[in-house]
């Protein structure tokens, strides 16, 4: 008898072993960690929203071609221009077992459009003006005529109404709960957060059972990681190792056209000499862009104009970058008052964009051979984006804003309009374009206008105009993935063998 139990024992231990083994894991190293999970609060950047997509669903899905397909609504219809009727999938269900309904549309867009909220997604959905609750299952949203809407939708994570009302926004915020491929399970902070596969997922569970997203600020040591077998999947490798990681047997490199602009933010609204556009043009043209793109980013990167690229709606067909020209930029710093030049502060938090200390560094030696001392003020990320958000950075600030709709709006109502997201300059003439803008359907007379538009911020150089930077990632051979041009590191679809 013992025997037997003996080898029963033996047997179980066996199976035991196999399921371990044959858990498919994925482990995603990114230089960042969220702030907090919370999408009535606010969308957060990338390294928010890579662990969001995966836990949270939209009405509409936006495919990497830029198709917007139905996800947790089946359907829309639109009566007039001012009004959207979703009918909702039904028999779907939040993680926490909640039956997903137009309650809970109701409840998101409601919360987020309330002043009390305070959140930072109200800027993004002031043109939805009510919500009605037809049944269950359909819902009518009244909103102004707005080009971006479909966008806006493919973006608008749903809540439990319930659930969220019950434990309050922080704890959401720690604890989030969605209708996505992935549920929570822990956060460890400052180390890492783990998604479990849900396995009721209304469009059938994903091949990976476990996420685990890790922060890891060094790119270098993210490479090493990748190397030892220790991560699967790493953002932003260092391009000076690509060839390197292209030779190893081991590890893939995937790679696309980038959407994300990097620039220099220009806070004009403190007291400063970048208060003065003769300066702001002045540090434009005091940079050299090129050479910044050819070493640091070994031509990958594609200059912008306007904070634009070619391929953007509005781009002007007419305007080129600023050129490198040290002797202008000399004679427009005399001609403001500042012939010695000055000392300004520049944020920046390290480890977010490809290179991003190493263009930043370049940015303040260029700088200082026009005698604009730029002292460089090193954040954390979390930190970084508190004083983005609250309008209390350095006058100058490293950053980069995704384009991913390729329309000059989703640029400019963040970053140039008056009372922003991010803050830099308050101009009347571009306010008015861009409320004009907003109700424009036509592509052509809007980009006509939003070109228009780009001229006038070429003009007041809100920004130190630099680059879009390319979306590159290295994973295991053993990983089968592809990267979206917007950098949503929307793992579904992903396959490990």
């Amino acid at each position: 008898m013992y025997k037997k139990v003996l080898a029963i024992v033996s047997v179980l231990c066996a199976l035991s072993g196999i399921a371990i083994a044959q858990e498919k894991t994925l482990v995603v190293l990114q230089g960042a960690e969220p702030t907090r999970i919370d999408p009535i609060f606010e969308r957060g950047g990338v390294p928010t929203y890579s662990v969001a997509i995966n836990i949270f669903d939209t009405l509409l899905f936006r495919t990497a071609e830029g198709e917007y397909i139905p996800n947790l609504a089946t359907s829309y219809e639109r009566p007039d221009e001012t009004t959207w009727i979703f009918h909702l999938r039904r028999d779907v269900f939040f993680h926490n077992g909640d039956l997903f309904t137009a309650r809970d549309v109701a409840f998101t867009i409601t919360k987020i459009l309330d002043p009390a909220t305070g959140s930072r997604r109200l800027p993004d959905l002031k043109w939805i003006k009510g919500v009605e609750i037809i049944d269950d299952y359909t819902i009518k949203i009244i909103a102004d005529p707005f080009p971006l809407a479909e966008l806006y939708f493919s973006e608008l994570s749903i809540v439990p109404s319930t659930y969220y009302q019950t434990i309050g926004a922080d704890n959401f915020s720690r604890a989030p709960v969605g209708t996505g491929p992935f549920k929570f399970k822990s956060w460890t902070p400052g180390y890492e957060i783990v998604l479990e596969k849900y396995l009721n997922y209304h469009f059938g569970p994903s091949n990976i059972d476990k996420i685990i997203f890790r922060f890891v600020p060094s790119p270098a040591t993210r490479v090493a990681a990748l190397q030892a077998g220790e991560a699967d999947l790493i953002a932003d490798p260092p391009i000076a190792l690509l060839p390197s990681l292209q030779a190893d047997p081991n590890i893939k490199i995937v790679a696309l056209p980038g959407t994300r602009v990097i620039f220099v933010g220009f806070d004009t609204l403190q007291t400063s000499p970048l208060q003065d556009a003769r300066v702001r043009q002045a540090l434009n043209y005091a940079v050299d862009k090129t050479a910044i793109i050819n070493k640091l980013l070994f031509g990958y990167a594609e200059p912008t104009v306007a904070m634009l690229g070619k391929k953007d709606l509005g781009f002007p067909k007419d305007l080129t970058p600023y050129p490198y020209d040290p002797q202008t930029a000399k004679a427009l710093l005399a001609a403001a008052g500042y012939p010695n030049g000055f000392t300004v502060t520049m944020d920046i938090a390290p480890g977010r964009y490809i290179n991003d200390l190493e263009v930043a560094q370049a940015i303040v030696g260029y700088l200082g051979e026009i005698g604009v001392k730029v002292e460089l003020n090193v954040l954390e990320f979390g930190i970084m984006n508190e004083r983005l958000f609250s309008h209390t950075t350095s006058p100058m600030y490293f950053i980069g804003w995704g384009n991913y709709p390729a329309d000059a709006q989703y640029v400019y109502d963040f970053i140039v309009r008056t009372g922003g997201l991010l803050r830099t300059i308050n101009d009347p003439e571009i306010d008015a374009l861009l409320n004009t803008a907003r109700t424009v359907v036509d592509k052509q007379a809007r980009g006509n206008l939003l070109a228009e538009i780009a001229r006038r911020v070429y003009e007041l150089a809100p920004v130190l105009d630099l680059y879009k930077q390319p979306v590159i990632y290295a994973c295991s051979a053993k990983v089968t993935w592809t990267p979206r041009p917007d950098e949503f590191l929307y793992l579904y679809n992903a396959q490990k063998q």
